[in-house]
């Protein structure tokens, strides 16, 4: 399969931290905050021909300051929360170059203090791959609903087509992508709009799956209801990926770095300005195997924002611990 990546594909709890997506950004609330990646942070690979997976987790989190970035919604306070999440899906290769998949996954957080931020996703997704020549093409859709403190809070639909392949003799995989999303805000259609945005992922193999490092650009424009909320943005990150031998069974060790500028286009009326927003992640992650199904992680993260409008303007630390399994 010429344009198709050789390695184990990442489990769906990892896909849908990472892929399931609000369409701000890189960053986000509690639980937003990974779903605003659209571009890939787990090594690529593929399943055999007609295969089921599913994998669950619960753990519990730590968030130094509670809030959802979507709507610019901070609590200044603390707080710790249950999580909880599913994915579920099917994959089947129809030839040796052409795949198909469906997936669905759910995630819950439960604030234990400030319940208006407990945050619930669902997230239908379908993917269709062929592989021409040296590279794959690619295309998928996502329907994703949220709800935030109980009520409806936002759904979207996103496309994204998108090409991929070797180069360097096999050591650099590259994914290109264009990603459409169209939002709506429930309750809040000043915020409804879309969004156009283009990414570039590359992973360079230092040592094959038990080194490798991730880079990525993305430059998303996005255009609302409300002129005070159109932005264009740069986004950059870099990820290193390390399999360490803590136990009889490697570990998987991931330390990262993230950078958004965004560039508003109208006055925010509430500060009689446009906004100035710069973000700053770096983060880290170690996921323990206990057997063949179950595993540990530990997730830490601290952000920096900085904004002339002070919802938006403040630093937040989270830590995570979480026992899952994959099928």
């Amino acid at each position: 399969m010429a344009g198709k990546p050789i390695v184990t594909k990442a489990p769906a709890s990892a896909g849908f931290q990472a892929a399931v997506a609000l369409a701000a950004g890189f960053f986000g609330g509690p639980m937003f905050a990974a779903a605003q990646d659209s571009g890939i942070d787990s090594a690529p690979g593929q399943r055999g021909r007609g295969s089921f997976f599913a994998d669950y987790s619960a753990g519990l989190e730590y968030d130094s300051n509670i809030a959802v970035l979507d709507i610019d919604a901070s609590s200044t306070q603390s707080d710790f929360a249950a999580l909880f999440d599913l994915g579920v899906g099917y994959e089947h290769e129809f030839s040796d170059r052409t795949s198909a998949e469906i997936s669905y996954n759910f995630g819950q957080d439960l604030q234990f203090d400030v319940t208006e931020f407990s945050t619930q996703l669902h997230r239908g997704e379908a993917k269709l791959t062929q592989d021409i020549g040296a590279v794959t093409l690619g295309a998928s859709y996502q329907l994703i609903y949220s709800r935030l403190g109980g009520n409806g809070f936002l759904r979207f639909n996103r496309f994204t087509p998108s090409i991929a392949g070797y180069a360097a003799n096999k050591k650099l995989y590259w994914r290109g992508s264009y990603i459409y999303t169209d939002k709506n805000f429930i309750g809040r259609t000043d915020r409804d709009g879309d969004m156009h945005a283009g990414a570039i992922d590359a992973f360079y193999f230092i040592n094959g799956l038990k080194t490798y490092l991730i880079a990525g650009y993305r430059f998303e424009s996005e255009d609302t209801l409300a002129p005070e909320f159109d932005f264009n943005a740069h986004n950059v990150k870099f990820r290193l990926v390390q399999r360490v031998a803590l136990t009889s069974r490697p570990s998987k060790l991931r330390v990262g770095f993230r950078y958004e500028n965004r560039n508003y286009e109208s006055i925010t009326p509430s500060i009689g300005a446009i906004r100035d927003d710069v973000r700053y992640r770096v983060d880290a992650s170690l996921e323990t195997p206990i057997n063949d199904v179950f595993f540990t992680e530990i997730r830490a993260r601290y952000d920096i924002l900085n904004s002339n409008l002070a919802a938006v303007d403040f630093s937040q630390a989270v830590v995570s611990l979480r026992l899952g399994g994959r099928l």
